[in-house]
């Protein structure tokens, strides 16, 4: 297989090799942001489909001789094209999770200082967050990349062939289960993150309640802002090595999501 000679086969079935690298790398988190310019996503997976589809070929992971079968009518095609898709979305939603667990929470912590009005739009999650909550996932982005975690992804995308073949993607029961799992414990994560400083807080305000009782004079409000603010910043400082432990754990799970949920997705073929 010449790599500029393809055949009708092989044409069909880079194509949908292309399909899935394209769509994963434009939701990844980091290389789906927005901050990366559409041409580079775009050269980025015509040249991983380009390096890897002879790979792919020669270890039998695709055969390309299956194209005959599956692009003889229009319904074939689009059926495999679809499940490729449909695999890449799966995949990537699973690596936006762990991302969205350090978002949840550090827009608790900013939620429990007072600072719920106080957004900006955040180019990584595309949407209106929390001064505070960008401060730490700018954080978590950081340790991700100390730790090669965009390697661990990149790898795991494109190791995908291995575990979900060509067309075999199958969105069952099993993957079901644990993408409720996994949402479960995004919440799980957020809490953990937002943990000291709501303990602190929480404190904090019951102490402030008992003050407001024994001296009903006290302006508790006006007090309780400042105090608020500059205990939930404290706790933040200091808390920073822990911070970072729970992101590393976070991020420990990452892969074993990723593999988790292509398992789950080839549970059908591997059951036929």
């Amino acid at each position: 297989m010449s790599l500029f000679n393809f055949n009708i086969d092989e044409l069909l079935t880079f194509f949908a090799v292309l399909v899935r690298y394209s769509i994963l790398f434009s939701i990844l988190p980091f290389l789906g942001d927005r901050l990366v310019p559409g041409p580079v996503k775009i050269l980025l997976a015509v040249a991983a489909t380009l390096v890897l589809f002879p790979a792919l070929v020669a270890s039998g992971k695709i055969n390309p001789g299956e194209a005959r079968i599956w692009a003889a009518t229009s319904g074939g095609i689009l059926t495999t094209v679809g499940l490729e898709v449909v695999c890449a979305l799966a995949l990537g939603f699973v690596c936006r999770l762990i991302f969205d667990s350090i978002s949840i929470g550090a827009n608790f912590v900013g939620s429990f200082m007072g600072f719920a009005a106080a957004s900006q739009f955040d180019p990584h999650q595309e949407s209106q967050t929390e001064v505070i909550a960008q401060f730490q996932t700018a954080i978590a982005m950081l340790v991700f990349l100390a730790l090669d975690g965009h390697h661990v992804m990149i790898r795991a995308a494109l190791d995908s062939y291995r575990v979900v073949g060509l067309g075999r993607a199958s969105l069952n029961a099993i993957f079901n289960q644990r993408l409720i799992h996994m949402s479960g414990q995004v919440l799980v994560f957020g809490l953990q993150i937002a943990g000291p400083v709501a303990v602190s807080i929480f404190s904090v305000n019951i102490i402030f309640a008992v003050l407001s009782k024994a001296m009903p004079q006290l302006n508790v409000m006006v007090l309780s802002l400042g105090i608020t603010t500059l205990l939930g910043f404290s706790v933040i400082f200091f808390n920073i090595p822990g911070f970072q432990g729970e992101v590393i754990g976070i991020f420990g799970r990452m892969n074993d999501w990723m593999q988790g949920a292509l398992g789950a997705l080839a549970s059908r073929s591997a059951g036929s």
